[in-house]
């Protein structure tokens, strides 16, 4: 008898130490509202990499476009040719 008892009560404790072992390792279910802002918060991120990207973009196009006016305005002009005295039209000097 005193064997059966020993045994209950050493079983007893070994599964009350098991089972919140068990249960940490278990995650709470997320609710509703909380799936919800989690979804909201992934559509912020998303649009705010989008908006860096479209940003860059754009910085790129713009500095681009500077470079483009730049060897527009100091690129060398094309003069033509200053006709020798002597020579008159049609000849060959």
């Amino acid at each position: 008898m005193r064997i059966v008892m020993a045994l209950a009560i050493v079983s007893s404790l070994l599964l009350s130490l098991a089972v919140p072992a068990e249960a940490q390792t278990r995650l709470p279910r997320t609710s509703p509202a909380e799936r919800n802002t989690d979804a909201i918060n992934r559509r912020i991120q998303q649009d705010q990499r989008i908006l860096g990207v479209e940003q860059d973009i754009q910085s790129k196009s713009n500095q681009i476009r500077q470079n483009v006016d730049r060897d527009r305005l100091f690129a060398p002009r094309y003069l033509p040719p200053v006709p020798r005295a002597g020579c008159g039209r049609g000849r060959v000097c």
